[in-house]
């Protein structure tokens, strides 16, 4: 199979994943995995059909009273597939990445875009990071966030 195939296979089982744990109809969803040698951890953010709000994912298992292990489960399997779509960079003699983003909306158009920024040698955690990816992407809720933060992570991923 060659790179480009394994690559969207990939991108379709972590499409799907993520379309399995969203409980409810939605209009996009906004993924990310980071892995740095095995570790990491994946989120995403989605719009439940008619709506505006983006919804957090680890936020689904009150919202839509889903079974926290069940969904802690499903969360892993989605993991597993970032681990797995990294792998296939490193198996294709390709740089490993530390994150990557599936953009994808309800008609089937996917973006999706790496980032080599190494966030684990700078001073922001996963907290950090997922403001940031919020920011980045979703832009919702401007007047609580914190823009010193903000431009200081985006001072450290130009570097």
């Amino acid at each position: 199979m060659s790179f480009e195939t394994e690559l969207n296979e990939l991108y379709k089982e972590i499409a799907q994943q993520v379309n399995d744990m969203i409980p409810t109809e939605w209009d996009n969803f906004y993924f990310n995995g980071e892995v740095k040698e095995g570790e990491g951890g994946v989120f995403f953010f989605f719009t439940p059909k008619g709506e505006e709000q983006h919804i957090f994912s680890h936020y689904i298992p009150k919202l839509y009273s889903v079974d926290k292990r069940a969904y802690n489960k499903e969360l892993h399997k989605l993991f597993q597939l970032t681990v797995e779509l990294q792998k296939v960079f490193t198996d294709n003699d390709q740089e490993p990445w530390f994150s990557v983003t599936l953009i994808l909306n309800d008609t089937g158009k996917l973006n999706v875009h790496f980032d080599y920024t190494n966030w684990h040698e700078s001073e922001f955690g996963p907290t950090d990071r997922i403001k940031y990816f919020e920011y980045k992407y979703i832009s919702q809720n401007k007047e609580q966030l914190d823009f010193d933060l903000l431009e200081r992570m985006k001072e450290f991923k130009e570097k």
